[in-house]
């Protein structure tokens, strides 16, 4: 698991950004973080980047089951460690998952609220209740972005330095356009 760091002095604001959650997504994942790497830093603060946090066969962060796997066991561990103060988690989706996520309905077929489409068919929203109460995080926040669209990449990138460059989960949300306070997104 490669992990990049960006220490500053302060640390915090602590931001923790993990993606290849499960399955194959780290393919997107893994090329969308290390040209955030690449290309961004905090202005102050620090920022923990994990491409691919696990490649292993796909159990949905929305199953009781997910939290049985590698791939939780090794989040819960770098959570625990770090404490960040803004955690994105990114994932990617088949294009023929859209609605699904997206659907109004999705409460009560998943219990998990739609994700909102930012831009270009990059979605943002709250990770998984589960993972959120094992993680004890305030306010995480998930990414998804079509798998392997390198031509929504730009849109990712731009909503991830947001959050790389705010100072809390509340400050990104607003500068991407929720002007209210943000309890569960």
């Amino acid at each position: 698991m490669k992990m990049y760091k960006s220490i500053g002095s302060p640390i915090r604001p602590l931001r923790l950004f993990v993606g290849g959650v499960h399955g194959k997504e780290y393919r997107t994942t893994k090329l969308l973080f290390e040209k955030l790497v690449k290309t961004s830093k905090p202005k102050s603060g620090s920022a923990i980047v994990i491409p691919c946090l696990y490649m292993g066969r796909y159990v949905s962060t929305l199953s009781s089951n997910y939290l049985n796997t590698k791939a939780c066991k090794r989040l819960v561990k770098i959570v625990k460690a770090f404490k960040p103060d803004i955690y994105v988690e990114v994932h990617c989706y088949r294009l023929s998952s859209y609605s699904s996520l997206t659907s109004l309905n999705r409460i009560n077929v998943k219990g998990v609220p739609p994700l909102i489409e930012i831009e270009n068919g990059v979605l943002i929203g709250s990770i998984s209740p589960l993972l959120k109460a094992k993680l004890n995080l305030n306010i995480p926040i998930l990414i998804e972005t079509p798998c392997g669209k390198r031509k929504n990449f730009k849109v990712a990138l731009k909503i991830l330095r947001v959050f790389l460059m705010a100072n809390s989960t509340q400050e990104a949300l607003e500068a991407l356009g929720f002007k209210h306070e943000v309890k569960n997104i």
